[in-house]
Order: structure tokens, then sequence, then C-alpha cells
């Protein structure tokens, strides 16, 4: 099996650790063999080892949060075993049978070997392959095979220094694979301030030394080594002809965690060695397709720009990859979500292959898993029971509610993130026009008016400190089966897309769940440069967005809802297409069109051009009514019924959507039923 496969497997049995440990007295919790707590039993028993099944994770509270304990994040089984056994990944796996099949490691062990020269593979480290030639390299620094191999050696039996890599994810048998070592004192800049420091080596005369002391400052934290000349680490990959996709990263860290799950990688070490890479390549070509994957700040989209544009320029194959989520870089990505990570890296390199949305590939290994999740989408829904029977669930996709002002729009939105929320779902309501005291007070009087409308109390009241005991109590119900799910992001004046997005993407890193998002509206979202500089137009903007939001939904699997207001040359007739604002994107890019429309409108008088007055008239009169009689009308649905109607009623009062009948259809149905009754002509 794969080292994937073998690390699930072992992760599975968490009773091989559960087996290991000892009870705490009169508690549920056990002993934790770092730190001790929990050993007296009793109250003193609090911050012991807790196991949680839901993670399949060991954590106590007790201990600190350096590596090697079970604090922090804690440990899932393998991590522990390795902590109990003070042993690698690959002596678990011996121990417990589990073989590790060899050509499933890949590239990454055979790439490493092939750096090491052909007279003594297992005891050389690597050597450069690129701008300067070995026999350059050794007469103008010295050969530090000697010292890397004692370091080396070290790594192995030194628990801080393994801890420390088995904290960042990388395994001691990844380390050794390129001749990664440790020294307890290293002084790289010759500074007389000797550090403990794993030891990278890039080529023979040069390395860099990272300090695993908390406590160093980070200007020195990582250390290049004196009179070295700085070289990529893991450069050799590229002249690997047997590797057809390479990952270019930052950090060496970065390397090793793409390394971790399967890929191959490369790093630079520093953003602004990209033209030393781009001058190696220059000189000696690569036949791998490169994947630029640098960290989310300005000087990583200014490297990825530095390599895309010469890359181009000596026609180089090459995509860029977001493997960070929500995470700052590749290996805190890896940190936070072993799993999610690395189906990106595979998904990254599924994309340079020769034919990488060939159709049969898609049907042995993506079909079964998406039809899963689009038959989950049947089971969610907003709550609303008439609606939902011919909606038949909230699917994946670009869901777009559109009204006229003063219609009740976002109340409505807030209506079925709340039913979400209660129902299960994590929900981010991204409020561009309303203060997030407005919406919760909203919910708060909604809460109060279901549970009795002669006492309830409105959400003005509530802003202005009115909290009777109806209000306190709808707050703590509120909060114990909504509020921890659902979220309320105050975008104001100042939000885009590039924001929305972005929160989103760290949401689902951190979290490890697909939100749905509402975005209110859609008009207040603010425009962005173009690539030449330019400001878009507020139409642009509207669909930029609107697109945005698609490809946001289709890449993450999400299901978003964002309002959106309508022409007002619309406001005297039933909604269409044609009242949509400012865009004709919508249109064709969402996939459900509801639009909120006052049930007056289906009266016979504004099928007539004329009668302005009147229809005025008739609109103020509905819109003044309490409750409100709404209809929701699909004009598009991709998942079923294209075209279906829902009513409601609405009581401004308490912000409170109930379901509703058509008023119309009964008005013409009495008046059936009113009409004198012929006798049979004879």
């Amino acid at each position: 099996m794969t080292r994937e496969e073998a690390r699930k497997e072992i992760n599975r049995r968490p009773e091989l650790v559960l087996s290991q440990l000892q009870k705490s007295k009169g508690s549920k919790q056990y002993i934790c063999p770092i730190c001790g707590s929990g050993s007296r039993g009793g109250r003193d028993s609090d911050g012991a080892l807790t196991f949680y099944p839901d993670s399949n994770r060991f954590k106590c509270f007790a201990c600190s949060d350096e590596p090697g304990t079970f604090g922090g994040k804690g440990q899932d089984t393998l991590g522990a075993l390795c902590l109990l056994w003070s042993c690698s990944e690959t002596e678990v796996f011996d121990r417990e049978g589990l073989t590790i099949d060899s050509s499933n490691t890949q590239r990454a062990t055979r790439s490493a070997q092939s750096d090491f020269s052909e007279v003594k593979r297992d005891k050389t480290p690597p050597t450069t392959e690129g701008a300067e030639t070995a026999s350059q390299e050794l007469t103008e620094a010295a050969d530090l095979t000697a010292y890397f191999a004692e370091c080396r050696e070290r790594l192995k039996r030194s628990p801080e220094a393994i801890s420390y890599l088995q904290a960042r994810g990388i395994t001691l048998d990844t380390a050794l694979q390129f001749w990664i070592g440790f020294d307890p004192a290293a002084d790289p800049a010759q500074s007389n301030h000797p550090t403990p420091r794993l030891i990278i080596p890039t080529c023979r005369t040069h390395y860099v030394a990272r300090s695993i002391d908390p406590d160093t400052p980070s200007k020195w934290a990582k250390m290049n080594n004196k009179g070295g000349k700085p070289a990529i680490f893991n450069a050799k990959v590229l002249q690997d002809r047997s590797t057809e996709a390479v990952f270019v990263t930052e950090g060496f860290f970065d390397a090793l965690s793409i390394i971790e799950v399967g890929g191959q990688a490369i790093a630079l070490n520093s953003t602004s060695n990209a033209s030393k890479l781009l001058e190696q390549l220059r000189e000696k070509r690569t036949a791998a397709t490169l994947i630029l994957c640098f960290d989310n700040d300005d000087a990583g989209k200014k490297c990825t720009k530095t390599l895309r544009e010469g890359l181009q320029r000596l026609n180089i194959s090459f995509v860029t990859a977001d493997l960070c989520g929500g995470y700052n870089d590749p290996n805190e990505a890896l940190q936070g979500n072993r799993e999610r990570f690395t189906a990106a890296v595979n998904e990254a390199i599924r994309t340079t292959a020769a034919r990488p949305d060939n159709i049969s590939d898609y049907i042995d290994n993506l079909m079964s898993g998406e039809i899963d999740s689009f038959k989950e989408a049947k089971n969610r829904r907003t709550g609303f029971a008439d609606l939902d029977e011919k909606a038949k669930g909230l699917y994946a996709g670009l869901y777009v509610i559109a009204a006229i002002s003063s219609l009740g729009k976002t109340t409505f939105a807030l209506n079925v993130a709340d039913n979400l929320a209660e129902a299960g779902e994590d929900v981010l309501f991204f409020s561009m026009e309303q203060s997030r005291l407005e919406l919760v007070s909203k919910s708060l009087a909604r809460r109060t008016a279901q549970k009795d409308i002669t006492t309830a109390v409105n959400s003005l009241s509530i802003r202005r400190g009115y909290l009777p005991e109806q209000v306190l109590t709808a707050a703590d119900e509120y909060k114990k089966s909504i509020a921890d799910r659902l979220s309320i992001i105050e975008g104001n004046f100042a939000c885009n897309i590039s924001f929305i997005g972005d929160y989103i993407r760290r949401y689902i890193a951190k979290t490890g769940k697909k939100p749905i998002v509402f975005i209110d509206y859609l008009q207040i979202l603010q425009p962005e440069q173009d690539e030449r500089g330019r400001t878009q137009t507020t139409k642009e903007t509207v669909d930029s967005t609107v697109t945005e939001l698609k490809r946001l939904s289709r890449e993450q699997g999400l299901t978003i809802f964002v309002i959106s207001s309508v022409n007002r040359a619309n406001y005297l007739t039933p909604i269409d297409f044609e009242s949509l604002k400012e865009s004709g994107g919508i249109e064709y890019t969402c996939d459900v069109l509801w639009g909120l429309q006052l049930q007056v409108l289906n009266d016979p008088i504004f099928d007539n051009k004329e009668k302005i007055k009147q229809k005025r008239q008739k609109v103020k009169a509905a819109k003044a009514a309490s409750p409100r009689k709404i209809e929701l009308v699909c004009l598009k649905n991709r998942y079923g019924v294209s075209s279906y109607s829902a009513y409601f009623d609405y009581i401004p009062e308490f912000d409170l959507f109930t379901e509703g009948k058509n008023e119309y259809e009964t008005e013409q149905q009495d008046e059936q039923q009113s009409k004198p009754k012929r006798g049979k002509r004879l």
C-alpha cells in the first residue's frame, strides 16, 4: 500500500493508543504520558489526555503547545504512536505489519538518491545541477559532506528535532531522504550565537539552518551558512525524465510538504531566487511541467509574476495552483488538513496531464463522488415546506434572489439562513448594507413573534435596548440552536468579490466545512481594477462578480445566494429577466433565479398598459398591508422544474415570513363558487 493508505489505516485504529493509556481516577480522561496530567485523580484530573472520537484525535489541555506533546492541535493515532514508541512512522507501519509499496513512494526517494554521488549513494549529500559546476563549487567553498552526514545521523537520535518535524507534518523518513540533519548548537553565520537547528543541504557547500527554538527572533530563525553559495533545494528533480510535474515553492518546508504526500517539488528558499531558477532552466531545460505555488502574500504574488513571464519567454510548460486554500503557505495547509492538502496536490498534478479532462478517467475516479455530493443536496432545505417541495433541495450553485426595495428580500434571505443553520449547516452571511446588530435583532424579533405574536417585540425596540423576558429567552434559544453555525460578516461599502472569495476559502481551510453563503447585496459590492489598472464600471462589476461567484461555487462545491435589486421601471410589472438591475449576466450565469413580488401584481389591472395611477395605489396598499402577500416566482432552475411559484405572508414589524397561499387564485375560486348555477337546457 502507499504511505498515505498506511497512515489512514493506522488512524482508523485508535485502540492501538487507548490500550496503552491509563485511565485517570474519577474521570473519563486518561493520564497524559507526556506531562503526567491527570495522574492524581479527582479534581486534579482536569486537563488530562482526552480522546475525541469525532475527530479521532488525542489532546491534552495541560500540555504545552510545543512539538512532541499532546498540546496544540493534539495528535492523531499515528502521531500518538510515534510519541509513545519514540519511533518514526515507518517503524509504526512495520510493527503493525503494513508494507509500503516502494513503487508508490513515487519519485521522491528515487530523485533524492539520484542526487547522491554514483560511488556512495547512501553517504553523500545532494549536488546541484545548473548554473555552477561541481569543480567551481568545491574550489569556492568548503565541501560539507562530512558535516551533513554527522547531522543526519544525529537527527535519528534527536527526539526534539523529530518532534519539530512531525509538528510541521514532515516524517523522519522524508527528512532523511533529503539529508536533513540536526545540529544542537549550530552557528551558520559564525556569530557566536549557537542555536539548535535543522540542517537542510541544498548542495555540498550550502545549507539552510532552521532554528527549532521557539524563542529565536524571527530574523535569525532561518539562516544560510557563511561562505556557501545558495542553491535551489532538490533542483536535481528538474532533470529527472520520469518526473512529469514539479511544484515550485518558496520554502523547503513547503517543498517537503508536497513530497510528503506524493508529489515532487523544489524550493527557491527565497522569492528573490526566481531569477536563479530561470537562469538554470535557460542553460538546461526541464521536460517537466512546473506548478507554481507560492505563499499567499505580496512577495509570493510578485514571484509568481516573475516566473510566469520568464517561463513564457523560455517556452517551458507551467501552470499555477492554489494549494494553500485559506492558509498562508503549503506547509501550513498540510498541518491544517492533510487529507485536503493531498487532494489539492493530486488535482494540481492531474491538470498537467496530457489529457487532464479525459472522460474515461472522470468516470473511473470522480463521477461517483460528485453524484454522492449531488444526492446530499436533496436533504438541504430552506425551511419552507412548499418551496422545498418545488425546489427539490438546495444544490451547489449560484442562487439569485431579486426584488424591489422594501419587499423583504434581506429578511427572507435571513429567514432561510437561520433555518439552514438550525438544521446543522454552516452559514456565512455577508452584509454590505445592514449591521450585525440589525440582522441579529431581526432574528430575535422573529423568534418572539413565532412564540406569541401578541407579546412579540420588534427589532427596532430591541436595538433601542428594550429587552423583556421574551427577548432574553429568544436570544438564549437562538444562541443554542443557530448562532454557533451562523457568521455575519459586515462587508460595509468597501467589500469586493476578492475579499469574499478569500474569506470563504480561509473558512473552509480552517473549519473543514463547506458553508452556505449569502451575499446582501450584489449592486453594493465594490468594483475592482482590471489587469490594466482601470476601475470597472457598475455593469462590469456586477457581471464579473456574478461570474466569479459562479466559478467559486463550482470550484468549492458551494451553495451561494446573492441578493439583487431590480430596475425601477419594473416596479409596476411582474418580475422577469428584464427586471434585473444593471446586468444581463445574471440571466445566463446563475443556476436558480428567484424573484419576490407582491401578489397584487397578479391583478388583471396590471395587464393594462394604462391606469398607472390605479396601479400605484394598489401597490401602495399592498405594501402597507400586514401581512404583505408575497409571491416567490422561479424564473430559472437548472435542477428541476424551470418555473414555479411559492406564496408567503410577510409581517415587516417582526421580520417574519410564513407560508401563505395564492390570494388571487382563491378569489377566482370564490367568484366561481358564488355565481348562480344554471339549470340544464332540455
